[in-house]
């Protein structure tokens, strides 16, 4: 991941991340997943990135799934 991309999803539990993750990817993104959660205790975030050229359409995607639900 390079400097300047932009956190466009977090959440506490890691497969949240990894389900809007492959939804960004099925929607021809390419997003990073970084998961900050402490390695011993599992206490944090995990957190999806894409870079500044999509994060627009990462967002609008998003959004769309989240009326979905």
């Amino acid at each position: 991941m390079e400097a300047g991309w932009i956190k466009v999803f977090s959440a506490g539990e890691e497969y949240q991340a990894e389900v809007i993750k492959s939804l960004l990817e099925n929607n021809g993104l390419l997003p990073v997943l970084l998961d900050k959660k402490d390695d011993e205790f599992r206490l944090g975030v995990a957190e999806v990135y894409v870079s500044p050229e999509e994060a627009e359409k990462a967002k609008a995607v998003i959004a769309d799934n989240q009326k979905q639900e």
